[in-house]
């Protein structure tokens, strides 16, 4: 599957010295294998894995129409209007906040050129993980975007571990 929950490859090589080779972190690794569950299971209509995925409350909220959740039943009876291709994580970032976390990714479909900016806000129902919210975009190249300065110049900002 070309699912990847990592981001792209390392930027080339500058006159600073080699490219850094992205590291996966544990959360990222352990997130990124539940988006691609999510996402196999939209794309193949699998409420079984949905249903467990899924909190009881899940909702959608989208851009356009933020005062108006999708619920889960629409979520779950939409799910096969899905583009039927896998779909592909970049710039993923987990932030851990105990029984909670955020995710936030890039979403793309294979031979879609549109993107979405996700984020999922995961909680713990007893030992799983369930989807509760959704929050998702426009995103890469077709959203704007201002440009925030990052202390060393580079489109890297540094990372909280």
């Amino acid at each position: 599957m070309a699912f990847l929950g990592a981001p792209g490859p390392a930027a080339a090589q500058s006159d600073a010295g080699p490219a850094r080779t992205p590291t996966v972190t544990r959360l990222v690794q352990a997130f990124g294998e539940l988006e691609s569950r999510l996402d196999a299971a939209t794309r193949t209509h699998d409420a079984a894995t949905l249903d467990r995925l899924l909190a009881a409350d899940f909702e959608l909220r989208g851009a356009a129409r933020p005062g108006v959740p999708m619920p889960r039943a629409q979520f779950m009876e939409q799910a096969g209007a899905k583009p039927d291709s896998a779909a592909r994580i970049e710039q993923m970032a987990v932030h851990d906040l105990g029984p909670t976390a955020i995710v936030s990714f890039i979403l793309r479909h294979s031979g879609d050129a549109t993107a979405e900016f996700i984020v999922d806000v995961w909680g713990t129902t007893g030992t799983e993980r369930k989807l509760q919210i959704r929050y998702a975009s426009p995103g890469g190249m077709q959203a704007a975007q201002p440009r925030a300065a990052v202390p060393d110049g580079s489109d890297n900002l540094p990372k909280k571990y």
